[in-house]
Order: C-alpha cells, then sequence, then structure tokens
C-alpha cells in the first residue's frame, strides 16, 4: 500500500476526512524519523501536512493519542508474529523461529520510527504504558506456551520459561528499535540473523 505523499509547506489544498488524516499521519511518521516524542509539535506536523492545525483537533485529542492510532497496524502486525510463532506445531525449532523473526524485522523495518516514538510517549502518557504492559503480557505468555510445548524445554518449571519468554521479547524490542528505530542501521537480513541465532542457542541450551 503506497504511503500518502506529503504536499509541499505552503501548499492547502481542500481534503477529504480520510486524506486529511492519512496526511497527518504521513507527516508525523515522518518526522520521528528524525525527533524524539518530545521534540514533536502539532504545528511542524500541520506544516509538514500542508493542513492548518486547527484541523489536528478534528482527528486527535493530542499528539500522544496521534501515536497510538498510527502505531496500531504496526502493534498488530507484530502481535500476528507472536500468534504465528506460537502456532507451529514445534515453536522453537529454527525452521519456526526465523519465520517468525523475518515478519517482526519486516514490521520494524516499516514502522520502526512509530514503534520508537511509541515507547518514548510511554514515560509520560499512562494510557500507551498500560498498553505496552498489556502488550508485553501478551507476547510472554505467547512465547512461554511456545516454549513449554517444545520438546527440549517441556521438563523446566513453568516461572523459568516465563522468563526465558520476557527475556526474548525485550530483546527483541530493544535490539529493533535500536536497528530501525531511526534510519535503518543494519540490513534486513543481518537483524533476522542475528536474533534468530540467539533465539535457536537461548531455547536449545
Amino acid at each position: 500500500m503506497a504511503e500518502p505523499k506529503l504536499p509541499t509547506r505552503h501548499a492547502r489544498p481542500r481534503q477529504t476526512r480520510e486524506e486529511a488524516r492519512a496526511r497527518i499521519v504521513a507527516a508525523a511518521s515522518e518526522l520521528v524519523r528524525e525527533r524524539s516524542f518530545p521534540e514533536l509539535s502539532v504545528g511542524e506536523i500541520m506544516e509538514l501536512a500542508g493542513l492548518e492545525r486547527t484541523i489536528f483537533y478534528r482527528h486527535f485529542d493530542d499528539l500522544a493519542d496521534l501515536l497510538r492510532q498510527a502505531s496500531r497496524e504496526a502493534i498488530e502486525a507484530l502481535y500476528e508474529t507472536e500468534v504465528a510463532l506460537g502456532a507451529g506445531r514445534d515453536g522453537t525449532g529454527p525452521e519456526s523461529v526465523r519465520p517468525a523473526i523475518e515478519a517482526a524485522v519486516k514490521v520494524y523495518r516499516l514502522h520502526g520510527p512509530l514503534l520508537r516514538a511509541l515507547s518514548e510517549a510511554a514515560a509520560g502518557d499512562e494510557q500507551i504504558a498500560a498498553g505496552r504492559v498489556e502488550l508485553r503480557r501478551r507476547f510472554d505468555e505467547l512465547v512461554a506456551s511456545a516454549l513449554s510445548d517444545s520438546a527440549q524445554l517441556s521438563s523446566r518449571p513453568v516461572a523459568e520459561l516465563r522468563e526465558t519468554a520476557r527475556a526474548l521479547n525485550l530483546m527483541n524490542e530493544s535490539y529493533m528499535q535500536d536497528a530501525f528505530g531511526r534510519k535503518p542501521r543494519v540490513s534486513s537480513e543481518t537483524a533476522v540473523r542475528t536474533l534468530s541465532e540467539i533465539w535457536v542457542a537461548a531455547i536449545g541450551r
């Protein structure tokens, strides 16, 4: 799906509601590649979008609301990668781990700056912070379940598997924000190989 093109800073064409919202999201997505969340401003976003500042508040309550809505697609896509990992017959083997990592890297390659900004915004927004806690819980449960179904890990205590799942998920998030949170720092293949090797080594120990 093609991203909406941003107009020049001085263009103010008439917009439908959907077009205006798409331009605001596109402008914010562009700016977070260069700025942290606290550095964003409604004025700069709307200038880049080519729209009047007041239009922003027809679509979003504030910048945190914009970020929540703009990153929803990326968050759901990430969750689907975890579901795919847990749905495999053996969700912990190299043949299952790599495709799941590839899918997650693809999401971060596309939405990394937004996901990084969402992480930054959590420090000052209770709703975003609560959403991230719930999302991590869902991720941890899915991965822990996949680990417990693995023949080589089934005998381990449930509490240990949960900690392994939490550590792996936190590593994924931190590493991919570092790799793709602004401009891509490494290739997708490098990120996939690095994370897959760590996952397989941790699971097979």
